[in-house]
């Protein structure tokens, strides 16, 4: 009987760094320094990238390439994506381990894997500098995936496939079907599209959601509900199988993929 052999996590927004945070104000802040203002809601819709494509998705939205030629009178070039991409680099340095918290559920995830003889991976559109950071953090706080890469540590990060595949090697799995990837961004979703593998998108804590924990709680439930269905339904459209609230929901979604793999191999 096929078993689940692994889940690979994303990192923040899904296991540490509730609300995404660390990334999305350090990238502001690096276009505010090349004088482009840009919008939390802009920087958000293609996070999950390498930094530098996911600097390079921004600049080619309409507005930003706008207000980009408006300010210098020409259109942005691979030489603005590096300057940007440098700004980025010193800012989430300078912040990165003021937002390494792990996210609540985590860990007793982490223990119900272990139980189940589940292994534990991991992607990222960090660089293993960033990453390494984060790791070290989360590991001394209880959180430690068996396998952890970089998406400066492949020919190509996400959406393509080429982390998980590193990672269902160096876990040894046989099966990609047997792989569940769980992460809180469309580009986690079309990662694990493009792998052939399971996707799960979780809602609470990340960066699609785009808040923090305060003022999750300060909204009222009707404003929290409306908000969380838009992220579900555009998870859903970007090839999410299951879509979770929070972490403490995972093990019900692989045990409904559990059910789904059996149900296929019969």
């Amino acid at each position: 009987m096929k078993q689940i052999e692994a889940v690979i996590f994303d990192w923040a927004g899904t296991t540490v760094d509730y609300g995404c945070m660390a990334p999305m104000h350090a990238m502001k802040q690096a276009f505010s320094e090349e004088k482009i203002d840009v919008t939390l809601d802009q920087i958000r819709q293609p996070m999950g990238l390498l930094k530098v494509d996911h600097i390079h998705a921004v600049l080619k939205m309409d507005k930003v390439k706008s207000s980009f030629e408006q300010c210098y009178g020409r259109l942005p070039c691979t030489n603005d994506v590096e300057k940007i991409y440098q700004h980025f680099e010193k800012n989430i340095m300078s912040t990165l381990s003021q937002h390494t918290r792990i996210i609540e559920g985590i860990l007793e995830v982490q223990d119900d894997l272990r139980q189940h003889h589940i292994k534990i991976g991991s992607t990222t559109g960090y660089t293993a500098g960033m990453i390494a950071l984060v790791a070290d953090a989360a590991k001394k706080q209880g959180y430690h995936p068996d396998f952890v890469i970089s998406a400066d540590k492949v020919q190509r990060g996400r959406p393509y496939p080429y982390m998980i595949y590193q990672n269902i090697m160096a876990l040894d799995v046989q099966d990609i079907r047997s792989v569940v990837k769980v992460g809180d961004t469309l580009v986690d979703m079309l990662e694990a599209k493009y792998a052939g593998c399971w996707s799960v998108g979780v809602i609470k804590g990340s960066s699609m959601l785009g808040l923090t924990e305060e003022e999750v709680d300060a909204l009222s439930n009707a404003e929290l509900t409306l908000k969380m269905k838009e992220v579900k339904y555009q998870m859903l459209a970007s090839g999410a199988d299951y879509v979770i609230d929070t972490l403490a929901e995972l093990p019900w979604a692989i045990a409904c993929i559990q059910e789904r793999i059996q149900s296929i191999g019969k």
